[in-house]
């Protein structure tokens, strides 16, 4: 081979090589954009599913509450049944 040869081999290699490292950057640049994209739609999910849950809670908070509330008005009830109905034997006793 001549010096000729070599160098035009040499040249097509490099031109190979930095083509390849070009092509090798620009995926580099859309692997790193669609990561970026995709994390920024899972942290928008997150926010949603932790306002979903909050918002869950919330519900589930206030069935508890308004439960023990009616708990509570029912022992008042049954307590003033049982107090009303001590009266009337000691009334029937007399």
């Amino acid at each position: 081979m001549s010096n000729r040869d070599l160098e035009a081999t040499v040249v097509a290699m490099r031109t190979a090589l930095e083509l390849a490292q070009r092509e090798a950057d620009d995926r580099l640049q859309e692997e790193r954009a669609r990561g970026g994209a995709e994390a920024e739609q899972l942290k928008a999910m997150i926010t949603e599913l932790r306002r979903e849950l909050e918002a869950q809670q919330e519900g589930h908070a206030a069935a508890v509450q308004e439960q023990r509330q009616q708990a509570a008005d029912e022992i008042r009830q049954l307590q003033a049944t049982i107090q009303a109905m001590r009266d009337e034997l000691d009334t029937a006793g007399r």
